[in-house]
């Protein structure tokens, strides 16, 4: 099948979407300092800061040109077929998504630093989580969505075994990295669940391998 998803619309949607971050810091250019913090600490504090072209340009460019790649290589996938279309819905989406909000809020906090949007990142994560735990026991094995393991490629049972797991696992972390940003505790740990929603999946398969599954 030729790989022509530039020819769909969701498909230049989706370019438009990444889009619009230009277009708001254009829109706020002037207003804006000379040097634009671009990174924050585990605090959302800012911990570097990159030149106002850069910062108002360069960066969506960049996750343009991810969104683009993203796109191909769903559709490159040998297994493409096998991907559920509604987490390949998700994955198409995650990036103009992100890219929308973290640029928003770069650019309104450079406007006002009282305006700290960073700090809600987690819980977009959480959500984001919960969406692609629903779908993941659905997903089947591909080259491109899911847990691509040697072990879980490897064997189907493997990876349903591991997708039905790691699905409970995202939408419980998902939920704990939403709350735990309007909790008053160290703000490393709902990043924290990110990294253990990856990794007990990830421990599972290799227990089922060693099991011969």
């Amino acid at each position: 099948m030729k790989n022509s998803f530039y020819k769909t619309k969701g498909f230049w949607i989706s370019v438009a979407v990444c889009a619009l971050p230009v277009v708001f810091g254009a829109f706020l250019y002037n207003k804006l300092p000379d040097s634009i913090a671009t990174s924050f600490d585990m605090n959302f504090k800012p911990n570097d800061y990159s030149p106002k072209w850069q910062a108002v340009f360069m960066i969506p460019s960049f996750m343009l040109i991810m969104n683009v790649f993203v796109w191909f290589i769903l559709e490159a996938d040998p297994k493409r077929t096998a991907i559920n279309g509604k987490l390949k819905s998700v994955a198409r989406w995650i990036i103009p998504v992100l890219s929308c909000f973290v640029q928003s809020a770069m650019l309104l906090y450079a406007v006002d630093e009282n305006i700290n949007l960073v700090r809600f990142l987690p819980v977009l994560m959480g959500l984001l989580m919960i969406v692609v735990g629903n779908y993941m026991p659905k997903c089947k094995q591909n080259y491109t969505t899911g847990i691509k393991l040697p072990w879980t490629l490897a064997s189907e049972e493997n990876w349903n075994r591991t997708h039905r797991l790691a699905g409970k696992l995202f939408i419980i972390m998902g939920f704990a990295m939403a709350l735990f940003t309007f909790l008053n505790i160290p703000s490393y740990i709902p990043f924290a669940t990110l990294i253990i929603a990856a990794i007990v999946p990830a421990i599972y398969s290799y227990v089922l391998y060693r099991k011969n599954i």
